[in-house]
């Protein structure tokens, strides 16, 4: 037994020689994929407004949104432009991702959040993590909760896809 151990680790070790430099080198455009980031056809209120309306519309709430540009420039830091997340919770949602003890560490990731900033080209942006990824990368249960929710996800910021009115 012991012999088979030491192959494994030997095995192991091989593999993290090998795996580990080259999840690194890839890990460097990671965020492209596990952010996605894309350009709102509205500008920065109408885009904030068009988050809760839709979130609403789907049963969600919105218990807090942190307002980046307050926080930093009441504390004397250079103004960085309007960035606003918006923290999203879907009871139902919740109440199914946490019922068991074995995904309550996903609670890392609620509530949902939906950033919403404008660049130095004078556009507003929403960024949002890729659910439909996690939702593959999670065991279940959690991967289909998480698949329901990049739905919902999809659904509220459906608005993105469309010209403005």
């Amino acid at each position: 037994m012991q012999w088979e151990d030491a192959v494994m680790s030997t095995r192991l070790q091989w593999l993290v020689a090998i795996m580990l430099p080259a999840l690194l080198i890839a890990g460097c455009g990671l965020g492209s994929v596990m952010i996605r980031e894309r350009p709102s056809p509205y500008g920065f209120d109408a885009t904030v407004d068009a988050i809760f309306e839709a979130a609403a519309e789907r049963g969600w709430e919105v218990p807090k949104v942190f307002d980046f540009q307050q926080a930093l420039v009441s504390r004397g830091q250079p103004d960085p432009g309007r960035i606003s997340v918006i923290k999203l919770c879907s009871p139902e949602f919740a109440t199914r991702m946490f019922a068991s003890d074995a995904s309550k560490a996903v609670s890392v990731m609620a509530p949902c959040s939906i950033s919403v900033y404008e660049k130095s080209d004078r556009r507003t942006y929403v960024a949002t993590m890729n659910m439909a990824l996690f939702a593959r990368l999670m065991p279940q249960p959690v991967s289909d909760v998480l698949a329901d929710i990049a739905a919902d996800d999809a659904a509220i910021l459906a608005f993105l896809e469309r010209a403005p009115d």
